[in-house]
């Protein structure tokens, strides 16, 4: 009678141990977070776009010993990463990663009514082409970097005042009614992110037009944004 009991007494405390080991396993796999409930906060990784940009202004040198209409192109690529993000509580995109590769510049200079239309090229002595490249958003110093002949420089720009630019200017000394600054491979590179609007890049694009003894500049400003 003692044995059994005593047997009896062992297999209690065995299904005891075993209770308490599945409490203990249920409790540490309810408060372990699932495979998906830790994929859903994880941040995704942002999307790689690239993009051709055309944009043309005409612009007017006016200096009475000038006067001629001035056609400004600035075409290149985009290149920047998107990921979704959130601010205010409210969802956002976040670029990073921005970069301008292969700013190129044109300039024609003309003559027009108003410098409407297509007009007549004219020949002018000579030319001198600039770009200046900024954040939008006037963020003083954005994290640019280019390489050369590009420089990077506090300088003063038209939309923001003296801020960090990209900036590279080439002198023509021969007359002509067509110019071009050609950037080929080049990369103006933003190492700041933006969220939205603030992740717009603008330039100042600048042409010194020289005609007999006279000069004067045309200028025209762009703006790209991501989207």
């Amino acid at each position: 009678m003692k044995r059994m009991m005593g047997q009896r007494s062992l297999l209690m405390v065995g299904l005891g141990v075993i209770l308490a080991a599945l409490a203990t396993t249920a409790i540490t796999a309810q408060a372990k977070p699932t495979s998906k409930s830790s994929s859903s906060t994880a941040q995704r990784p942002g999307t790689l776009v690239t993009k051709n940009f055309n944009l043309t202004k005409v612009a007017f040198a006016n200096d009475p010993k000038v006067k001629t209409c001035v056609r400004i192109t600035i075409f290149g690529t985009v290149q920047y990463k998107k990921a979704p993000a959130r601010s205010f509580g409210k969802p956002r995109w976040l670029y990073t990663d921005r970069k301008i590769i292969s700013p190129t510049m044109t300039a024609k200079s003309f003559s027009s009514p108003r410098c409407s239309g297509s007009g007549k090229a004219v020949k002018i002595s000579k030319a001198e082409l600039s770009q200046r490249w900024y954040a939008t958003d006037c963020t003083f110093n954005p994290g640019i970097s280019v390489g050369a002949p590009w420089s990077v420089a506090v300088a003063p720009t038209w939309s923001c005042g003296d801020v960090t630019a990209a900036q590279r200017e080439t002198k023509f000394s021969k007359a002509a009614a067509s110019y071009r600054q050609s950037n080929s491979g080049k990369v103006i590179k933003f190492n700041s992110g933006g969220v939205n609007q603030e992740a717009c890049m603008s330039v100042d694009a600048s042409v010194q037009v020289y005609k007999k003894n006279g000069a004067d500049n045309a200028d025209a400003t762009f703006k790209i944004c991501p989207s």
